[in-house]
């Protein structure tokens, strides 16, 4: 029986060409849009449960409020790790993280020259790290592997990167142009899908062996500076509330007294690490639930769409199969019998496209890891079985829910009437449903343009809008990594003299217009440090951020001064007791305009100074986030960062004399130089996916309902065959005949149009709320959105309808 419902159904569906190839491509798009989308959701969701002790394994967040802050930060002092097993006995491992970058040199026997390499993803780290992460070794001992000081263990990646094909075990890696490093392990680096990537990885002592005095003698004591991570692996069965509970009377008990009662610590678990945690600061960018919830909304209206297509199309066409069905009921097929077989077609309909969709996402990954970042491979789909299943279950459940109406529909046409030709149609047979089905598809398929606009419009806008800096053909480039010695450094440090000679020598090219320093890139946000403003007792201070600069910065950036004066290298103690604040920042400590503020004194954690100039308010941070306030000093002792603002012309060779000068002043540190713009753009790589993605769903989107449309057009043309003969011989022109055709098409439009959208301004007002600067929704959005669905309604219908208004009145009218 099976067997015959399958033949049946493909000899209507060869019959039916035009109506199978039009539910084909509806499903497949539909089905394989759906499937990309899970696809992302199911690797979003699924971070770091490779992670054998994930349910168990948490970090420790800290919220500092004495610095103002309302979000914690992931970062937490190395003052808590040590004595946290002691305190606590839910804790059966902790461990310290602390995330540098490196230059590692490799010496080559064939040549005279050491290799170097930059690293960003180098971390130190204490040895119970290797029993709280799942790290699998591929050489090495991983009881012993950070057991000593001047160890590390390496990534494959990375040991095929230094060492091709031979053992690292063994061999010595040089950290910073001095510090031998005996590598002890090889392990398999961690998948795409975990919250942190370690490439290199150092025993904890190590970092302190090898930064200055002044790092050994503070930082261990120190209960404020958020240094690094600390993990934390509970005992099986522990509650972490349990710990949260306890963690403020262990701050009293430990922490300065100054600062415990104004530090709140918790436990964040690491199932949220990548989508739900609030922390700040993380080891990599997280993602956000609010983008699944979003894509997941589009695969949901996206193949929602595609079913209504199956739906509408084939209770169109089950119109011209009444004849057919009458036959069947009269020769003694029961109603089940025919619900069979319509199901069958469906589902025959949902397999094909089924497998074309398999073969569609093999094509399109690489399209998809470029637009979401991921490495995501077919081999990730086809390794998992529940994910394979998944996607089975959700194309026979579309054939089977597209499938259903349509079959309960057919089965109840009465066989006398289809037989007699007197069967009704039109509305009191399926028209109104097909109508509101239509219509849902038009009020999807508007939101999603207009919520491709908006997103579109807001990703312009951070682009383009002013930051009140200068950013265009500037250069930065960093001379040192980064170190916690650049926290601690040393007031007598003699860099400075030789990155002055540096930026002297850069300024005789007249293809280099400006050479500033700064302690931090602009746009990447400032370090937050205690201020106390003149007036104002130490228990009154101020977090504010804080940017240490050259006499120069706010010159080369073109920053804006509305009172007093910039540095100068003319008054001697600008570089030591001097100071400049932005107009935020002149409000956040008090003072009542920029005027009042300059000249006044400020405590900078013991630098004292006056303000001598107040600048204009600029972003120097995402435009997610409010301008901060921002105080700036003289620091050359921590002074890094090149800012090189060259001529828009020759640039190449700009960069190659750069590079050449710099491996003569800078022989211990790579060149690695970026555009500030460049830079400034990666703050939005999110906002510019979800931009490009909702765009292309929003396309496919308004291409699978443009062909459920065609056919449908297609089909009511046919069953209107006879009035359109009968009004061209009484004299109806080809524009009132495509007019009569398209006019309830394009009222669905405008009525899908007022229920698009109030839907569509919620979703997206919703989503810009998370901007502290964002755009207006215009009524222009709504209007040419609404216009665009209008056209290509119109271009959809016309083809269909101008081709029946064409065709000889006689043929149509000697074919009824």
């Amino acid at each position: 029986m099976i067997k015959n419902y399958l033949k049946i159904a493909w000899r209507n569906l060869l019959r039916q060409k035009t109506f199978s190839f039009i539910n084909i491509v509806g499903l497949t798009v539909g089905l394989t849009c759906c499937f990309l989308i899970l696809l992302f959701v199911r690797h979003e969701l699924s971070y770091d449960t490779f992670q054998q002790k994930f349910d168990r394994i948490y970090r420790i967040s800290y919220l500092p409020k004495f610095a103002g802050l309302e979000e914690p930060l992931a970062l937490t002092p190395p003052t808590v790790s040590p004595l946290l097993t002691s305190n606590f006995s839910e804790i059966e491992k902790s461990a310290r993280v602390y995330r540098s970058s490196a230059t590692i040199e490799l010496m080559d026997n064939r040549q005279s020259q050491p290799v170097k390499f930059d690293e960003e993803r180098f971390f130190f780290s204490d040895s119970t790290l290797l029993d709280i992460f799942s790290f699998k070794f591929l050489q090495g001992d991983p009881r012993t592997a950070l057991k000593d000081k001047f160890t590390v263990v390496i990534t494959d990646e990375m040991a095929a990167k230094y060492f091709g094909k031979t053992s690292p075990l063994g061999k010595t890696l040089l950290y910073e142009g001095q510090h031998p490093l005996r590598v002890t392990g090889v392990v398999e680096k961690f998948p795409d899908n975990s919250h942190i990537h370690i490439d290199l990885l150092s025993n904890y002592e190590t970092m302190f062996a090898t930064e200055s005095e002044n790092v050994r003698q503070n930082l261990p004591q120190n209960w404020v500076i958020s240094h690094g991570y600390t993990y934390v692996l509970l005992r099986p069965g522990t509650s972490p509330e349990s710990v949260n509970a306890r963690f403020p009377q262990f701050l009293l008990t430990h922490a300065d007294k100054q600062f415990a009662k104004d530090i709140v610590y918790a436990l964040d678990p690491m199932r949220d690490f990548h989508l739900r945690s609030r922390a700040q600061g993380a080891p990599e960018a997280p993602g956000s639930m609010t983008y699944i919830y979003v894509f997941l909304g589009i695969a949901v209206i996206t193949l929602l769409i595609a079913c209504i297509n199956f739906v509408n199309l084939s209770t169109a066409r089950s119109l011209k199969r009444a004849k057919e069905v009458g036959i069947r009921k009269v020769l003694g097929s029961e109603k089940q019998q025919l619900i069979a077989q319509f199901l069958g077609e469906s589902l025959l309909l949902s397999v094909i496209a089924l497998v074309i969709s398999f073969v569609l996402i093999a094509v399109l990954l690489p399209v998809l890891n470029n637009l979401t970042g991921k490495e995501l491979t077919i081999r990730y789909f086809l390794s998992d079985a529940g994910l394979l299943v998944l996607f089975v279950g959700i194309a026979l459940l579309t054939g089977l829910l597209s499938g259903s109406y349509p079959a309960f529909f057919v089965s109840g046409f009465q066989p006398i009437a289809t037989l007699k030709g007197s069967f009704v149609s039109g509305k009191a047979r399926g028209g109104r449903l097909r109508q509101v089905l239509l219509g849902a598809q038009f009020v999807a398929s508007i939101a999603l343009i207009i919520g491709a606009l908006v997103a579109f419009q807001q990703l312009e806008y951070m682009k383009n809008r002013p930051l009140g800096f200068e950013k265009d053909f500037m250069i930065t480039a960093n001379t040192r990594n980064e170190k916690i010695t650049n926290v601690f450094a040393n007031r007598s440090d003699s860099t400075y003299l030789r990155l002055r000679t540096f930026r002297d020598i850069l300024l005789k090219n007249p293809q280099i217009r400006q050479v500033t320093l700064s302690t931090q890139q602009m746009g990447s946000g400032s370090v937050r440090r205690n201020v106390i403003a003149e007036g104002h007792s130490p228990d009154e201070n101020v977090f504010i951020g804080t940017m240490g600069v050259d006499h120069n910065f706010a010159q080369t950036y073109g920053l804006k001064f509305v009172a007093g004066r910039d540095f100068s290298e003319s008054f001697p103690t600008d570089k030591t007791a001097a100071f400049l604040i932005n107009e935020t920042g002149v409000k956040q400590l008090g003072w009542k305009s920029a005027t009042e503020a300059v000249g006044k004194s400020v405590n900078l954690e013991g630098k004292q100074g006056k303000i001598v100039g107040v600048l204009k308010d600029f972003h120097n941070q995402s435009l997610q986030r409010p301008i901060e306030g921002m105080l700036m000093t003289i620091d050359q002792p921590l002074l890094r960062l090149f800012s090189i603002k060259i001529q828009s012309q020759n640039r190449a060779e700009t960069l190659k004399y750069i590079q050449q000068e710099w491996d003569r002043y800078f022989p211990e540190k790579g060149f690695a130089s970026q555009f500030l713009d460049d830079n400034l753009a990666r703050l939005y790589e999110n906002e510019q996916r979800l931009s490009q993605l909702i765009g292309y769903f929003a396309g496919l989107a308004v291409l699978i309902s443009c062909l459920g449309l065609y056919g449908l057009v297609s089909l009511v043309t046919q069953q209107k065959t006879k009035e359109i003969g009968i009004r061209k011989v009484l004299g109806a022109t080809v524009s009132s005949i495509v007019g009569l055709v398209s006019r309830d098409f394009v009222i669905l439009v405008i009525i899908a149009l007022v229920i698009a959208s109030p839907l569509a301004w919620w979703a997206m007002t919703k989503w810009l709320a998370e901007f502290a600067y964002k755009i207006d929704i215009e009524w222009w959005m709504f209007a040419l959105a609404g216009i665009l669905a209008v056209l290509v309604t119109l271009l959809t219908v016309s083809f269909q309808s101008i081709k029946a208004a064409l065709k000889n009145p006689v043929t149509s009218l000697r074919s009824e």
